[in-house]
C-alpha cells in the first residue's frame, strides 16, 4: 500500500508511512480495548441475570423444605388420630409446595438461556468486514493524496 502526494514527490504535504501505521496500529489498539470492554459488559449483565435465576431456585429450595415438612406432619397427623386436622396440614403442604414448583419453573426459563456476548460478536464480525474491505480497496492500486482526502479511505 503506498500513497503519493500531488506533485508526483514522497512525503510533500502527507503524512508519512510510519505516521500512517502508528495511527492504523494505536486505532486497531483502541479498537480492540472498546471490543473487550463490550464483552465484559455483556457479559457482567448476564451473570447478572443467572444469579437472580440462582437467588428463585434457592427460594423454591426452601419452599420445598417447608413442604416437605407439613406433607410430614400431615402423613404424622392422619395416621395418629384419623381426624380432619391432618386435611388442613396436607393443604397448605400442597400450597407451599405450588409456591416452590412455580418458583423453580420460572427460575428454570431465566438459566435456560445461554450467556452470550450477541453485541460484541456483531461488533467485531463488521470490524472484521471493514477491515478486509478496507485491505481490498487499497492493496492493488497507488492512490494520492488527494484521492485518499477525496474518499476519506
Amino acid at each position: 500500500m503506498s500513497y503519493r502526494a500531488t506533485n508526483g514527490e514522497p512525503g510533500a504535504g502527507g503524512k508519512s508511512a510510519g505516521q500512517l501505521m502508528k495511527e492504523i496500529t494505536e486505532g486497531i489498539s483502541v479498537l480492540v480495548h472498546k471490543e473487550i470492554e463490550l464483552a465484559k459488559q455483556e457479559l457482567g449483565e448476564s451473570v447478572t441475570v443467572k444469579a437472580k435465576g440462582a437467588a428463585i431456585i434457592a427460594i423454591a429450595g426452601v419452599f420445598g423444605f417447608f413442604a416437605l415438612i407439613f406433607v410430614l406432619l400431615a402423613l404424622r397427623d392422619g395416621l395418629d388420630t384419623f381426624l380432619w386436622q391432618w386435611i388442613a396440614d396436607i393443604v397448605t403442604a400442597l400450597i407451599l409446595a405450588l409456591v416452590g414448583a412455580g418458583a423453580a419453573l420460572f427460575a428454570r426459563k431465566k438459566l435456560a438461556s445461554p450467556i452470550s456476548a450477541d453485541l460484541t460478536k456483531k461488533t467485531i464480525k463488521d470490524d472484521v468486514e471493514m477491515a478486509r474491505s478496507l485491505g481490498k480497496s487499497t492493496g492493488s492500486s497507488t492512490r494520492t493524496t488527494s484521492e485518499v482526502t477525496r474518499t476519506g479511505v
